[in-house]
């Protein structure tokens, strides 16, 4: 594992049509303490629908495609108004 990825936490949401995705994203971002999220969905929809989410936030986000997967990652150190 690399240095990067020790603070990343991975979230797999396949097979999740939208809203699905956002709302485990939402629910992690109250419990998580990682600096890092990658996400993987299963559509471009689900995959843009979180980057809005957090981009809104504050966080950094890209969207990456691995195979048939949408791989969301996103610095979310300075995610703000997430709902506590």
């Amino acid at each position: 594992m690399s240095a990067a990825n020790i603070d990343e936490e991975r979230i797999t949401a396949r097979g999740l049509r939208p809203p699905g995705p956002l709302l485990i994203v939402r629910k992690r971002l109250r419990e998580t303490d990682r600096a890092r999220l990658r996400i993987i969905v299963s559509s471009r929809e689900a995959a843009d629908e979180i980057v809005a989410y957090l981009v809104a936030r504050g966080a950094r986000a890209e969207v990456d495609l691995a195979g048939e997967d949408y791989h969301v990652i996103a610095d979310i150190s300075r995610c703000k108004d997430v709902d506590r």
